[in-house]
């Protein structure tokens, strides 16, 4: 690797950084208008504060360290793939998949007790939906074209199981490749 091969990959991860940061962010504060399902609502009209960094939704230092951690991982496959591959591009799918993996791991946005323990769990999967949807969004596709039950099995395995970046990265890449797109050409059936 040139060192102006470095110099153009490390500007490209520390812009990615900055559109993740800024992603979030976007997806973070969108959740302050979903609706309550209790008190029929938005979530930002509610007498309590639902989020334990209210106003603020989301935990900036841990989202910081998720992206740090993103970036982090990102080296390491260019460093890997140079030894091993030798080309300098990295396919979509794996950098979503290292992207979910980290967003979802974080506790980026942390829930009062109130809404933990409420019976309809409303936004007690934020976490983890965003993650998925920045994921997604990286491979220019829709959280919501997915279909119901494949993202109930997505979000299970990615909290129940034992999953990594690697694996996230092949099912991004055949979601990527084979089965729908945002325009809904081709949706799963």
């Amino acid at each position: 690797m040139t060192s102006d091969d470095a110099k153009r990959i490390e500007a490209s991860i520390e812009q990615l950084g900055e559109k993740l940061l800024n992603r979030y962010y976007k997806h973070g504060y969108k959740a302050n208008n979903n609706e309550c399902s209790i008190h029929k609502c938005p979530i930002s009209s509610l007498t309590f504060a639902p989020f334990n960094s209210y106003p603020f939704v989301i935990n900036k230092s841990v989202l910081n360290e998720a992206v740090n951690q993103i970036k982090m991982d990102i080296r390491f496959v260019y460093l890997r793939q140079e030894e091993i591959i030798g080309d300098l591009r990295i396919n979509e799918g794996k950098v979503a998949g290292i992207i979910t993996y980290r967003l979802a791991r974080a506790h980026i946005i942390n829930l009062c007790k109130t809404c933990c323990d409420c019976e309809e769990r409303c936004i007690a999967r934020l976490n983890l939906t965003i993650a998925i949807s920045i994921g997604l969004e990286y491979i220019h596709k829709k959280y919501d074209d997915l279909p119901d039950g494949l993202r109930q099995e997505l979000g299970y395995v990615i909290n129940y199981c034992h999953v990594n970046q690697e694996m996230l990265g092949l099912v991004f890449d055949t979601f990527n490749n084979e089965l729908f797109h945002t325009k809904n050409e081709r949706k799963i059936p």
